[in-house]
C-alpha cells in the first residue's frame, strides 16, 4: 500500500497521505493546552554547497539536520512517532531518475530524544544511499508531532527516554542555549581536525558578513 501511494502520488507526498488514511495526522497545526498554535511537521533540509558523493559526508548532514530538529522538538514541548528522510540529485546533471527518494519510518515509541533520531535516520540513510549518485539536497520531516507528555508507551518496546537522558538533553539545550548553537553535541558531528566547516555547508566565502551576532565580522574604521 504504500509503495503504490509513493509511486503514483509522489515519494513524501504519497507516504504522508497514506499516513493520514490511517489516522496519522501529518499536516497543519494543533492548539496546545494554552490555546496557541503547535505545529504538527518538522522539517530541517538544506542544499549541499557542492554535490556529494561519499556516504559519511552525507551521514553528517542527515544526523545534523536530525539533531537540529529534535532541539526544535524540544524546544515547542513535542514528540514525534514517523519520521521521512529524503535525498535529492540534479535534475540538470547526469543522473538518470529517479531524482528524489525517501525512507519513512515509523518509530517504536514518540520521542524527541536527539540520540535516538539521529540513530533511526542514519537507519533510513542506508536504506536509500545508492553509491556513484551525486547528491545535492538532504532532509529530514517529522510528521505526528504530539505532546511529549502524552507519549503513549508500546507494550512491545521499552521506553526510549529515561529520566536521565531526559535531563541530559535539557542540559544539552541549556549549554547551547548558552554559549551559542554546536556549542555541545554529537561525537558524530564534530568536524575533524584542520577543517572549518562540513562538506556539505555552504560556501562560506559567500556568506553574508553577521555584523550583528559575530565579533569577528565587526567592521573596522580607522
Amino acid at each position: 500500500m504504500e509503495a503504490y501511494a509513493r509511486k503514483h502520488l509522489g515519494e513524501v507526498v504519497g507516504a504522508r497521505l497514506m499516513r493520514e488514511l490511517q489516522g496519522f495526522p501529518c499536516q497543519g497545526l494543533a492548539p496546545s493546552e494554552d490555546g496557541t498554535l503547535s505545529r504538527r511537521t518538522l522539517s530541517v533540509s538544506r542544499t549541499f554547497g557542492r554535490p556529494l558523493t561519499d556516504l559519511p559526508d552525507v551521514t553528517g548532514a542527515v544526523s545534523a539536520f536530525a539533531s537540529r530538529a529534535a532541539e526544535k522538538l524540544r524546544r515547542q514541548g513535542d514528540a514525534v512517532h514517523l519520521m521521512t528522510v529524503f535525498l535529492s540529485k540534479s535534475r540538470y546533471g547526469l543522473e538518470p531518475p529517479p531524482y528524489s527518494c525517501s525512507a519513512v519510518l515509523t518509530l517504536p515509541v514518540a520521542t524527541n530524544d536527539t540520540i535516538e533520531l539521529v540513530r533511526f535516520a542514519r537507519a533510513a540513510l542506508k536504506r536509500l544511499w545508492q553509491p556513484g549518485n551525486r547528491y545535492t539536497k538532504a532532509g529530514v520531516i517529522l510528521d505526528g508531532l504530539e505532546p511529549e507528555v502524552q507519549t503513549q508507551l508500546s507494550l512491545f518496546e521499552p521506553a526510549p527516554v529515561s529520566e536521565k537522558r531526559a535531563k541530559l538533553m535539557a542540559e544539552l539545550d541549556a549549554l547551547n542555549r548558552r554559549f551559542g548553537k554546536g556549542t555541545v553535541k554529537l561525537a558524530s558531528l564534530v568536524l575533524p581536525p584542520g577543517k572549518v566547516q562540513a562538506p556539505w555547508e555552504g560556501q562560506a566565502q559567500w556568506r553574508t558578513p553577521q555584523y550583528t551576532t559575530r565579533l569577528e565580522d565587526l567592521l573596522l574604521v580607522g
